[in-house]
């Protein structure tokens, strides 16, 4: 094929024809470009967006966090108050636990042992004790020691409960608890001296 085309027009026919396909990459390129623009424009909104909710949920946890924790240090100062309240009421009134006992043992009867004493934090003047018996009529009879005047170591026991169980581990099958009130004459007993002038 020949070509009668002056070489001036020819230039120019090849010159447009790649201009427009040079025209057609510069726009894909151009697309390209924004597509991405628009996703990364796109997954900075999504990722900004996460971050403040999660920012508002730690926020929530740690919110949270702290008043359940306020919660348990607020029962551990009450417990540590009681604690300090009891330890007070000990040394207010310096009871001598160890004549006490002494007394309480010499009064239960046979068939019981003393298993706990401590100070009734509601009543003044008032212990709590917890014996444990062979059986039911044993434990019974630890209130009625308790009780009796000629013992001069409680005005009034009051048992709280007895519960016997089968247990086979202890020959002590039942536990009594009882609440007893000390007398005029037992306080000067087991009251140091400085307590009771006080």
């Amino acid at each position: 094929m020949i070509n009668l085309l002056p070489p001036d027009y020819a230039a120019a026919i090849r010159s447009g024809r790649s201009n427009a396909s040079l025209r057609r990459w510069l726009i894909i390129v151009w697309l390209a470009i924004a597509g991405l623009l628009i996703i990364i424009a796109g997954g900075w909104l999504y990722l900004n967006n996460q971050s403040k909710q999660l920012a508002i949920t730690q926020a929530e946890l740690e919110h949270r966090l702290a008043a359940e924790d306020l919660t348990g240090v607020k029962k551990e100062a009450e417990e540590i108050s009681g604690s300090i309240k009891v330890i007070d009421q000990v040394l207010s009134r310096e009871i001598r636990f160890s004549k006490l006992i002494q007394e309480i043992g010499r009064v239960i009867p046979p068939g019981t042992v003393l298993n706990s004493l401590s100070l009734n934090d509601k009543v003044e003047g008032a212990l709590n004790i917890e014996a444990r018996a062979l059986n039911h009529e044993a434990a019974a009879r630890v209130a009625t020691n308790l009780n009796d005047p000629a013992n001069k170591i409680f005005s009034a026991v009051d048992i709280q409960s007895i519960e016997c169980t089968g247990n086979t581990i202890s020959i002590y099958q039942c536990v009594g608890t009882y609440r007893a009130l000390f007398d005029k004459e037992t306080k000067q007993r087991f009251l140091n001296t400085r307590a009771a002038n006080q």
